[in-house]
């Protein structure tokens, strides 16, 4: 995990919101611009919606037993071991977690070589005291996804619910994460915030990063990389080999996107020892992300807006709203903006240019996290209306997201498997049918023609036909879909359901990507089911769900009720807002919805001086400037000096008082229409509460 200061921890639990939606949406995404250049992705939920979605569809098959499509012979390669180890990541705080190493062949097809490779897997114990003896393997999206990395910041919210009555085994995949040898391209990252300021084209972006990919390409040849092993049916004989090497007679496998992919591929070549399977956000082996997102997105594109629509209240204060799309599309089109954009990791700043299609591959990107798509038709009246905090945020947390990514994988799996069963031909024709996505998709490196190119040069080999057909099998399976889900859409899951002769379909109502990653609906499903997958589960929340709840202009904002708590790392107790999620010692976000940055920090910081903590907060906030305190405030026996200034257009309250030589510090994020109500309710009870431990 990158080591990260407290604040810029602080940021990255608020601000990062899209990035740790579901962790799993690496998925190819296009780069119109260098805005969007790196958007690797790789994930809360109430005014009805009537649509045809709104009743889950739940149809188990009726399909008699079906051999699988390939089994070979299973081996165990004499290479092959597992050895604990410290885990590389922030072990997050109460967990037991036991780390290792996994060596296998680099080359499955000459596993003899004495080329090995390391995948660094983390085995999380389950809360219960009497776990089922049969864990769950927690395969990551992408292709490409890093598993553990970005564990310290999103385990508790995303993966600990699944931990009530199993062991959770999440892992890097060969080529990503901390597994050795990665595959990242850190000089692609370096490019897409170097094109930021430059006002080029979109097909000069295009042409710099590809020169880009393929010079990792190069360099990743020169350190020995083998490009042509790093695909999927390599890593699901990694994943037969852990199964054995854990001793585990059986498991659950559960994959979210890419990962239900990689899954498919374990259930076809290696089924023994597979108790049950999760395809979350399905991706049948036999689609083409290449030549089907276009259309993919579009569905997409064409159930938000009628979503919006179809809501009452949301109709009423977005009249019209994709016409209003459309035009402020064409308006940034003829002439371009600049946005502040923040690196969250290093806090540098760029005023990066912008233009309409920009916007276009924003919604597309947006409409994976459930949790985002509630707030986006008043995103796109603020982006109409010249006001552009919240797009700034967004593009900021899409550009961290390829510090999560290895694009080097990424493009070893889908040249081998995915793009050699397309043609540049087929990708223009897909292009034309979508005429309003064609600029998004044209100068992709990964999802347009650009990628055959890429891939001509890049070395991953052909696989063969089989790579390319649908998988057969009676594993009991559990399949779940987002109506909104704008790259693994519906249709996918019932597609690979048709040919299982055991499994269970469900589309969630209002939902993106990920759906057993975000809200609790998905989680009780997926619970019911892993209890006795030989029956259809429990999915009664599913038919009570209803479409987005999308925020509207003029709500009130909810009372809060302060409740006492005691910090034990940092050594204080106060009061905190009752239903905020604690995001670190002394930090508690509200998250009414995935753009809500509203953030209560409270700490204590002995050693250091008021002014000492203003200037490092200033630092870390990105401020041009150290604000001034100039209002003082008694409150709970300290003498507070208040601070106000703005984080890319969100109010700072900021207070500080010094008792014993510590600082204490009382810090409020917060929306510019909330900022007195929660001055209020908030931040004078904490300054009140605030007391030092004896």
């Amino acid at each position: 995990m990158k080591k990260l200061n407290f604040i810029r921890l602080c940021l990255l639990a608020v601000g990062l919101v899209f990035l740790f939606t579901a962790c799993n949406n690496e998925e190819p995404a296009p780069t119109a611009t260098a805005v969007t250049e790196a958007v690797e992705t790789a994930t809360t939920n109430p005014t009805p919606t009537n649509t045809a979605t709104a009743e889950p569809t739940v149809a188990p098959t009726a399909v008699p037993t079906i051999p699988p499509t390939f089994t070979p012979e299973p081996t165990v390669a004499p290479t092959t071991a597992f050895a604990e180890a410290a885990c590389e990541f922030d072990v997050p705080n109460g967990r037991d977690v036991t780390c290792g190493w996994l060596t296998v062949p680099e080359d499955r097809q000459n596993p003899d070589n004495g080329q090995t490779i390391r995948l660094h897997v983390a085995i999380f114990a389950s809360d219960s005291n009497n776990p089922a003896p049969d864990p769950i393997i927690y395969l990551e999206g992408g292709p490409g996804g890093d598993a553990l990395e970005a564990v310290p910041l999103i385990f508790e919210m995303r993966f600990a619910p699944y931990l009530k009555n199993h062991t959770l085994i999440m892992f890097d995949q060969r080529g990503t994460g901390y597994s050795e040898p990665s595959l990242a391209c850190p000089e692609y990252t370096e490019l897409s915030y170097a094109l930021l300021e430059q006002d080029i084209s979109p097909e000069e972006a295009g042409q710099q990063s590809m020169e880009t990919l393929l010079a990792c390409r190069d360099r990743l040849a020169d350190e020995g990389v083998n490009l042509a092993a790093y695909n999927s049916a390599a890593s699901a004989a990694d994943l037969n080999d852990l199964r054995t090497a854990l001793g585990y007679d059986e498991w659950n496998v559960w994959g979210v996107s890419y990962g239900t992919r990689l899954a498919q591929t374990l259930m076809r070549d290696y089924p023994e020892g597979i108790r049950s399977v999760i395809l979350d956000s399905a991706y049948p082996l036999e689609v083409n992300l290449l030549t089907d997102t276009p259309q993919n997105v579009a569905r997409a594109l064409a159930v938000f807006f009628a979503g919006c629509a179809a809501d009452p209240a949301c109709a009423a204060a977005y009249p019209d709203l994709e016409t209003v799309f459309l035009e402020t599309v064409a308006q940034l089109n003829e002439e371009k903006i600049t946005l502040p954009i923040t690196n969250l990791f290093t806090g540098d700043s760029y005023d990066a240019y912008f233009r309409g299609d920009n916007l276009v591959g924003v919604l597309f990107q947006s409409l994976y996290a459930t949790e985002i798509i509630p707030e986006l038709p008043k995103l796109i009246a603020d982006v109409n209306a010249g006001e552009y905090g919240t797009l700034s945020l967004l593009l900021s947390s899409f550009l961290s997201n390829s510090d999560f990514v290895s694009a080097g994988m990424q493009f070893s799996v889908q040249c081998h498997e995915e793009n050699s069963f397309a043609t540049a031909e087929q990708i223009t024709a897909a292009l034309a049918a979508q005429p309003e996505l064609e600029p998004v998709f044209r100068d992709s490196p990964n999802l347009g023609p650009n990628a055959l190119v890429i891939c001509e040069q890049w070395g991953a080999g052909t696989a063969v036909p089989l790579e390319n057909e649908p998988v057969t099998s009676d594993i009991p399976t559990l399949i779940l879909a987002g109506e909104y889900d704008p790259i693994t859409p519906p249709a996918w899951g019932q597609q690979i359901q048709a040919n299982l002769g055991n499994a269970y379909y469900y589309e969630f109502p209002g939902t993106g990507h990920g759906v057993s990653l975000s809200g609790t609906c998905g989680v009780s499903v997926v619970e019911s089911f892993l209890a006795d997958p030989t029956t259809e589960p429990d999915a009664t929340c599913v038919a009570a769900m209803s479409g987005p709840a999308f925020v509207t202009p003029g709500a009130e904002t909810e009372a809060v009720v302060m409740t006492p708590y005691t910090d034990e790392t940092f050594g204080f107790s106060s009061v905190a807002p009752e239903g905020w999620t604690e995001a670190g010692p002394g930090i508690y976000a509200r998250g009414s919805t995935g753009l809500d940055q509203t953030v209560l920090i409270q700490q204590a910081a002995p050693g250091m001086t008021a002014d000492f903590l203003v200037d490092l907060l200033t630092t870390q906030l990105g401020l041009t400037e150290t604000p001034t305190g100039d209002e003082m405030l008694e409150a709970g026996g300290h003498t507070w000096t208040l601070y106000e200034t703005e984080t890319q257009g969100l109010p700072v309250l900021l207070a500080t008082a010094e008792e014993s030589g510590t600082t204490l510090l009382v810090l409020l994020i917060t929306n510019p229409d909330e900022k007195e109500a929660l001055y209020e309710m908030v931040m004078l009870p904490a300054l009140e509460a605030f007391q030092l431990a004896p």
